[in-house]
């Protein structure tokens, strides 16, 4: 989304991203890769998992939250929304475009 971020602007989109991570391992990446967009932080997963997110064990993973896109409306309803079924499956950013907010 770094790359694009200033056509999902331009299409009046914002990005915020939520990493269900410790703050301090956050902090430290972001000061090497800094982004364009807000970060929240969701370190004890509660976010993750009540939006469907959060896997507690599978054959890749133990206890972590999934790479996972929604879209939602000015009127907070989610218009898309993307769970990955592993961490190396990101939301298809030509799909994310083309869905209509308005």
């Amino acid at each position: 989304m770094r790359e694009r971020f200033d056509e999902l602007q331009s299409r009046g989109l914002d990005v915020v991203i939520v990493l269900c991570q410790k703050r301090d391992n956050v902090a430290a990446w972001l000061a090497k890769n800094p982004l364009p967009f807000p970060i929240l932080i969701d370190d004890d997963r509660s976010r993750g998992k009540r939006w469907g997110a959060y896997v507690r064990l599978s054959y890749d993973s133990l206890h972590i939250a999934r790479p996972a896109t929604f879209i939602v409306d000015a009127a907070g309803i989610i218009r898309y929304a993307h769970i990955s079924r592993h961490q190396m499956d990101p939301a298809p950013l030509d799909e994310i475009l083309k869905v209509s907010v308005t």
